[in-house]
């Protein structure tokens, strides 16, 4: 069969329009289905550190995989923030925190209180461990009480280091009280002149800041009475 040339021409000019029209056209492509193995979160450990609204630093959860015959004890001991006493039978510290002799760390399995000498306990699939503030020999923790906390930043001296001291709070405390019973100032000879706070003493171009409740206190600042879950600032800035 004889074709004109034109003809030729113009069939070969709809085909490439055609194939363009083709290829500008994006398939869709079919995404993989995400597979999550409930089986494999039921499998893990779960260690959870609550400060709550108190000291929201310190909250944290780690998970791990459960290993057969792993006790409380052990547990805690894998957490890098968790310090355990000597003989291993009660919490020294979690992360910056130190408490008042009336306070201390709590344990709890699964919502259930667990004694120091329960600690041995082994562990099972799905176990959840829980780290909280709590009143010496007693279940109730701080949120459902008063409390005061003191929050000390080191600011850009030691890289934004932060303290923390949780007292419970007693009738008629004042913010020099909260100061003197922390440890973590120290006064001159008549109380009414910080001068160092956990061993700093500032320089020439430094100055510590304090506050109560983020406002910065006047020079009478000291002799402030405070209030349940006041939160008592000390701040390292340059001048």
């Amino acid at each position: 069969m004889n074709f004109k040339p034109g003809l030729i021409l113009i069939m070969i000019a709809i085909t490439a329009l055609l194939g363009t029209a083709c290829a500008a056209q994006p398939q869709p492509m079919e995404e993989p289905p995400i597979q999550v193995d409930e089986q494999d979160e039921k499998d893990d450990l779960t260690l959870k550190i609550d400060g709550s609204t108190l000291i929201p630093d310190v909250t944290n959860s780690l998970r791990f995989d459960y290993m057969e015959g792993l006790t409380v004890r052990q547990a805690l001991e894998s957490s890098q923030s968790i310090q355990l006493t000597n003989e291993g039978k009660g919490i020294l510290s979690v992360g910056d925190v130190s408490l008042d002799s009336t306070l201390e760390w709590g344990v709890k399995l699964n919502k259930q209180d667990l004694k120091p000498q329960e600690w041995s306990k082994k562990l099972r699939k799905g176990d959840v461990i829980l780290v909280y503030v709590k009143t010496v020999n007693s279940e109730a923790d701080l949120t459902e009480q008063g409390a005061l906390i003191l929050t000390v930043n080191n600011g850009w001296a030691n890289g934004g280091e932060r303290l923390y001291y949780v007292k419970r709070f007693e009738d008629n405390i004042t913010v020099r009280d909260l100061l003197r019973m922390s440890g973590i100032v120290k006064f001159n000879l008549n109380n009414k002149q910080i001068i160092t706070v956990n061993g700093h003493q500032p320089g020439l171009h430094e100055k510590w800041i304090l506050k109560v409740n983020n406002k910065e206190l006047m020079e009478n600042g000291l002799e402030m009475r405070l209030n349940p879950h006041d939160n008592v600032q000390l701040e390292l800035v340059r001048m």
